[in-house]
């Protein structure tokens, strides 16, 4: 008999709902709420994954619904959103983009779905590729940024200039920008796994003061911080690859050596 946990599926229904009325929104033109619905889609899914861990109630059903919902909200509505922006400007070749986006994100979730149930009851630390919720997390904060350039259904007036004045160069290099994190979600490189949190585990006052700092940077600059927190995000699963690979290559160099 099919049974599904009551609040982590809540909060999956709210996350699959953000996706879809994200979808609609972005077809009427209200690109800004569609993107903030996206945001809160990701919250919805962190919250979803921290209660059934907090719980111990996990199913096999309740983690294919999470994939069906992480695709509708993370692939497809990142995909109808920027087309509706900008995407629809190259025709054809935007369709492709916008395509690729998509298909390499539901490579991704398929992807995680099959390490999970190899790795069924251990911790996962660490995954590989970039997760779909970071991904389209980049993508709705470059909208954010470019609906506080125009002021349009902005939740700050405060805005970190630097980033304001980057958003006609991002606008520009869009199409390899949604191709690179396409590329990024299903290479080998490993990102943290930031939801392992539990709600009862004790922190280091570092990493409390962290979270408290990024807490304080988001309702200060919301628009400009989401842009920071999903850029450092992807910048540090790439510095630890290279890191990584540079490490190896030492280790391989000095293996020969000594033979």
């Amino acid at each position: 008999m099919t049974t599904l946990y009551l609040f982590p599926t809540i909060f999956t229904a709210g996350n699959m709902f953000c996706g879809v009325l994200s979808i609609i929104l972005s077809i009427k033109g209200n690109f800004t709420e569609a993107a903030w619905l996206i945001i809160l889609g990701i919250i919805f899914d962190g919250l979803d994954g921290l209660i059934a861990r907090e719980k111990k109630i996990t199913s096999e059903v309740g983690m294919e619904l999470d994939s069906f919902a992480d695709f509708i909200t993370f692939c497809i509505s990142p995909a109808v959103l920027i087309w509706q922006l900008i995407m629809y400007r190259y025709k054809f070749p935007g369709v492709v983009v916008c395509f690729v986006y998509v298909f390499f994100g539901a490579i991704r979730l398929a992807k995680f779905n099959v390490v999970s149930y190899r790795q069924q009851g251990l911790p996962i630390k660490s995954v590989e590729g970039l997760p779909t919720p970071a991904a389209a997390g980049v993508i709705v904060s470059v909208v954010l940024l470019f609906g506080a350039l125009t002021s349009e259904g902005t939740l700050s007036k405060r805005y970190i200039t630097f980033l304001i004045t980057l958003i006609p160069w991002m606008l520009n290099f869009l199409p390899a920008i949604i191709l690179f994190l396409a590329f990024l979600m299903i290479t080998k490189i490993r990102y943290p796994k930031l939801n392992n949190f539990r709600l009862t585990q004790k922190v280091s006052f570092k990493l409390f003061s962290l979270i408290l700092i990024v807490l304080l940077l988001f309702i200060s600059y919301p628009e400009s911080s989401a842009f920071i927190i999903f850029s450092i995000y992807i910048l540090y699963g790439l510095v630890e690859y290279l890191f990584r690979s540079y490490k190896i290559f030492k280790e391989r160099k000095s293996r020969t050596i000594n033979e």
